[in-house]
């Protein structure tokens, strides 16, 4: 090893030439995956930090339907400060004193004197909250005062003092809603924020029995005060209370949820960039130990061993490689800071730039990984290289399968790799989908450049003589075809299916969804208002259909006897537990669903509850028939037993529940109805406004039921929309170091494999072959392997794709054959383009050096 390391570092003074890609593709794809992790570690650094100001206290009592119970409302004012905030969906409606009336939801927060504890809320005009909702102040005309965020004044053609109404009570606008320091991220955006006084709510006649409302109190603690001591005291003296108590340290596993997902799809694609510059990383140590063949003989010839040679190569590629990770690290830990001011605006919480060592730790070791992985088998035949090459003048790697040791610590290697991507995820199937899809496109486009050589021996030559050399270029024996079409091919894979995928969610809420959903839901609809409700839609024109049920709150708090936040639970199904969800009760089976296990009670039972459950949430928490679940409605906890499991079709946007109750189950409880509208196809308005049906029914029901809140479907979809291009547009920036790693990986093969053909070139230019001729001859041999790996990179692109949509997103999916054929184009055109520079340059080569030695 001594005299290994001598001879590396006498080696190491000859430069880095020819090993410029190597670092690069190394670099860019360590500094991928380190940015990743590095802005995911920068996001729980911000939420963290701001955990206790994005829950707006230490502690949080959070009540569905009903004001808190004097017991516990007094525990929490003996702890600290606390603050009360009623929280729902409404209607505002503009333009009340005159002109056209417009209408729009809002998420309606009602708050008290205390707002907010933790934090400032700033308004324009700049002005104290307390003062801005203050109640009738001269020149109001006796209204109350409110706040809007700048969303609202602008869809509703609002200003500073002009007057609104919120149910049955008028408000009038006093400032403009800049910033409240705990709005978490809500990905379904219903409605801009509308802020008023707490003790102004009651006129609004908004709070009747059943309406969707959430009570929460805030505490803040004096310091010193352990939240976790207040929240476990709080769950001890009140048990199978029907509010929920949480500290700021679990404000949002929503929201961090979301961003470990984010992250770990994130972390595939940079994972994607380095395991393809990996494909670079053994091409330049191909190209080393080839450019260095005749050093490696004479050592052989002065009586070297083979042990000696590899380790001396070894020693080298390893001194680049920790350069390479290192550049990688040093770009991939300064992306948090130079981005972190850019994405202010697009993250819903505060990035916090930190060297994160789990970051650096993760990105090096994958680095370390990819390099032996990829480098030591062309690093095996360092050590074969024949002492005649000295001879020679001019020698190839030689042939032969590595030694056994060589090929346990390649794949010890890859089994690190595949380990370490499982564990980027935090997802074991997607982390096993990505390693399997890897390992399934590497055998297949490597199958494809052997069947692409072995099929064109079984064609004749084209008589065109500049064809019929191409073709056997492409025949002869060491050609790069292979080389061209896994190294472009895996790129191209990559990039095809984050294609598929977007075209196919970009399909689903442009197209797919709007076709068959809904036009709106109305919710809290009164029992007593059911009846009109039920015949004023059915007769507004164009209105075709009109779907009602019953609608509580209520949430799981054990399933088989055991707490539901302790059950061992698939993490796709955490959410069924994780809050509130909506129960309803039901003599038939509900539409957009059907039954693929046990039955559905008759439509006469009267007996024990009983439950029918969403069949993948069923198997998530590890339900099975029979097994019985309890549900706390309202403070009432029900235990039901499970009847049969339904596979329901939420991309319908019907109306279904997770949960199903049998009649009789909620009897006595306060409850209201949820109602959907279905209403004609109808031509596009040029302005992108409702249909004229839509715009009908919603004016009828805001004027006639003030308390029921409407929820446009359109706009829905809409605001998941901006949400999925922000989503799209962080995977795209990844997506960018996997296109740069390909076309650095086909530029080091189709540079070896030109390098290779030099000799051939003499030969061509000495027998009299022009360089347009030469030109013709290598570009059709490089467009024909550019086309074979766009073809096989499309086919398992859509087989990816296709896997993911259906199997992680849970959506219907199609073939878009647009971006798919720019997949193919993009192949062929970038071969062809890479291959011309190269070729310029080969045929540039002079003759006499290569003619000397003969």
């Amino acid at each position: 090893m001594r005299m290994a390391g001598r001879l590396a570092r006498r080696e190491l003074r000859g430069g880095f030439s020819g090993m410029r890609v190597f670092l690069a593709c190394l670099a860019l794809g360590v500094a991928a995956v380190c940015g990743v992790l590095s802005l995911s570690a920068g996001l729980g650094a911000g939420l963290a930090a701001d955990a206790a100001l994005l829950l707006g206290g230490d502690v949080e009592a959070t009540s569905p339907g009903a004001p808190l119970d004097p017991a516990p409302l007094a525990e929490l004012a003996a702890a600290g400060r606390v603050s009360g905030i009623v929280s729902m969906r409404a209607m505002v409606t503009a333009g009340v004193g005159g002109g056209g009336l417009r209408r729009a939801l809002v998420s309606l927060r009602a708050v008290d004197d205390a707002y907010p504890l933790l934090g400032e809320v700033i308004l324009s005009p700049s002005m104290p909250l307390a003062e801005a909702l203050a109640g009738p102040l001269p020149g109001t005309d006796g209204l109350p005062g409110a706040v809007a965020a700048p969303e609202l004044m602008s869809r509703l053609g609002l200003s500073v003092g002009d007057t609104v109404r919120l149910g049955q009570a008028s408000y009038v606008i006093r400032a403009v809603l800049v910033r409240e320091p705990d709005r978490m991220m809500s990905f379904w955006g219903f409605g801009p924020r509308f802020m008023v006084a707490e003790n102004s709510l009651a006129a609004t006649g908004l709070v009747q029995p059943g309406s969707l409302l959430r009570y929460a109190y805030r505490v803040a603690l004096p310091p010193g005060r352990d939240p976790a001591a207040l929240v476990a005291g709080l769950e001890t003296a009140f048990p199978g209370a029907a509010w929920r108590v949480r500290q700021a340290s679990g404000a949002s596993p929503g929201l961090s949820g979301f961003f470990e997902r984010l992250t770990g799809i994130m972390g595939l694609v940079g994972l994607s960039a380095l395991l393809l510059g990996g494909l670079g990383v053994a091409g330049a140590v191909r190209g080393q130990i080839n450019a260095r063949a005749t050093s490696l003989a004479a050592m052989r010839c002065v009586g070297a061993s083979s042990r000696v040679l590899f380790f001396v190569c070894l020693l080298q590629i390893l001194f680049l490689a920790a350069l390479g990770i290192g550049l990688g690290l040093a770009v991939g830990a300064g992306a948090p800071f130079a981005v972190a001011p850019l994405l202010g605006e697009l993250s819903p919480v505060r990035i916090v730039p930190v060297l994160s060592p789990a970051a650096l730790g993760t990105a090096a070791a994958f680095g370390l990984l990819t390099t032996l992985f990829f480098s030591l088998p062309p690093l095996s035949a360092a050590g074969r290289i024949s002492p005649l090459t000295l001879f020679r003048g001019y020698g190839e790697l030689p042939s032969g399968r590595p030694g056994w040791g060589v090929l346990a610590v390649t794949a010890a290697c890859g089994l690190g790799i595949a380990a370490l991507a499982v564990g980027i995820t935090g997802d074991r199937r997607l982390g096993l989908g990505f390693v399997g899809a890897a390992v399934l496109s590497a055998v297949v486009l490597r199958g494809a450049g052997w069947a692409l050589v072995r099929g064109l021996h079984l064609f004749p030559l084209p008589r065109h003589p500049l064809l019929a050399l191409a073709v056997s270029g492409l025949r002869r024996p060491g050609n790069a075809a292979a080389g061209v079409v896994a190294a472009l091919g895996l790129g191209l894979t990559a990039l095809s299916a984050m294609a598929l995928v977007d075209a196919n969610f970009r399909d689903l809420v442009t197209r797919e969804l709007p076709e068959k959903a809904p036009a709106y839901f109305f919710i809290d609809i009164q029992p007593h208002q059911l009846a009109a409700f039920e015949d004023m839609a059915r007769q507004t024109p164009g209105v075709t259909a009109v779907q009602t049920a019953p609608n509580l709150r209520g949430r799981i708090v054990k399933v088989r006897g055991m707490a539901a936040e302790k059950a061992n639970v698939d993490p796709d199904t955490a959410w069924v537990a994780r809050g509130d969800r909506g129960m309803t009760f039901s003599r038939t089976p509900p539409d957009n669903s059907a039954i693929v296990a046990g039955a559905f009670w008759p439509p006469d039972y009267a007996g024990p509850p009983l439950a029918s459950m969403d069949a993948e949430a069923a198997a998530g928490y590890g339900v099975r028939l029979g097994d019985t679940v309890t549900i706390n409605v309202q403070g009432r906890e029900i235990d039901a037993t499970v009847t049969s499991f339904r596979r329901i079709n939420w991309l319908s946007l019907g109306i279904n529940y997770v949960f199903v109750l049998s009649p009789g189950s909620l009897d006595g409880l306060p409850l209201t109805y949820l109602a959907t509208a279905y209403t004609a196809p109808g031509p596009p308005r040029p302005d992108g406004a409702p249909k004229a049906a839509d715009e009908a029914l919603f004016a009828a029901v805001s004027a006639a039921f003030p308390n029921v809140t409407a929820v446009s479907v359109g706009e829905t979809l809409s605001d998941i929309t901006a949400i999925a291009e922000k989503i799209a547009l962080a995977v795209t920036a990844s997506a960018l170091a996997t296109l740069a790693a390909g076309i650095l990986v086909l530029a080091q093969t189709l540079g070896g494999a030109l390098a290779a053909r030099a000799r051939e070139a003499v030969i061509f230019k000495v027998c009299g072959a022009t360089r347009g001729d030469m030109l013709t001859m290598l570009v059709a041999e490089h467009a024909v392997t550019g086309a074979a790996a766009g073809l096989v990179a499309l086919v398992l692109g859509t087989a990816c794709a296709a896997l993911f949509v259906v199997g992680y997103l849970k959506m219907t999916w199609h073939f878009a054959a647009g971006p798919a054929l720019l997949t193919i184009a993009l192949a062929a055109g970038l071969t062809v383009l890479l291959s011309l520079g190269g070729t310029v340059r080969l045929l540039g080569k002079k003759a006499w050096p290569y003619l000397r030695n003969e």
